[in-house]
């Protein structure tokens, strides 16, 4: 007894796999936009500790005050958003023309462990004189040192 074959085709079945591109593009892209990222500065100064310390993930602008030889005044040089400024009337220009644009700013003050604290009321000053009311002070977590 013969049977017959039928005409028919086998069809082969294949997995389109635009669709699984896009989807996994898109994961991707909803989870790049969606995460905080922390920006760590290049400027190496030894932070302060503080009970409490918290991370703010909103800063408008930073300024990083290092220790060392240069800088305004030859007391350390001064950084706004890690470029280093030459006087203390650029800063003040910086900091007016970042408020102009954004007025309630967010400043964020970095400083080496280090520094006097005059060097510190010196660019909080300057700060609250062209109208900047929002700032932190950056520090790390206190950590029991055995």
């Amino acid at each position: 007894m013969r049977f017959e074959r039928s005409q028919k085709t086998k069809e082969r079945i294949r997995l389109d796999m635009a669709p699984l591109i896009d989807v996994v593009f898109q994961l991707l892209l909803f989870f790049m936009l969606s995460s905080t990222f922390v920006v760590q500065s290049s400027i190496n100064i030894e932070m302060s500790q503080a009970k409490g310390a918290v991370a703010y993930e909103q800063k408008d602008i930073s300024i990083t005050l290092q220790y060392g030889e240069g800088g305004p005044d030859g007391k350390g040089p001064i950084y706004v958003n890690d470029v280093q400024i030459e006087n203390m009337e650029e800063l003040a220009r910086v900091l007016a023309e970042a408020r102009s644009e954004r007025p309630d700013l967010m400043l964020l003050v970095r400083s080496d462990d280090r520094i006097r604290s005059g060097r510190l009321m010196e660019v909080l000053g300057i700060a609250s004189s062209v109208g900047i009311e929002r700032y932190g002070l950056a520090a790390e977590p206190f950590t029991e040192e055995e």
